[in-house]
């Protein structure tokens, strides 16, 4: 068991509206088509009893940079400011607490 907690993160449809909007937009791409690997990112252990909120104020702004950049590089077509409301917007957030690790070799971080 690690210790750490694991968040994944899904796009809505107003992150889908908002790549539709950049230049060159590839208006073909579908929800189904961006959630179909989502990333999960390794955040500190949490208490369950409501410390999910405060964990995500505190990584949040990192995690919308990181998804933003995953489709589009250039930031000045970014949202300004990117403040937790429309975080929660443009991504459905799940948590999970318990992390297993099955495998035999060592973390490595690249």
């Amino acid at each position: 068991m690690l210790n750490r907690s694991i968040i994944i993160i899904k796009a809505k449809v107003p992150f889908l509206d908002w790549l539709r909007s950049l230049p060159d937009p590839d208006n073909g791409t579908t929800i189904d088509e961006i959630n179909f690997d989502n990333t999960a990112y390794l955040l500190p252990e949490y208490d369950m009893d409501g410390q999910t909120e405060h964990t995500l104020e505190k990584y949040y702004d990192a995690i919308f940079e990181d998804q933003l950049t995953e489709w589009w590089t250039d930031s000045t077509h970014w949202p300004s400011p990117r403040k937790l409301s429309i975080f929660k917007e443009w991504f459905d957030v799940e948590f999970h607490s318990l992390i297993l690790d099955l495998v035999d070799l060592p973390l490595e971080d690249e």
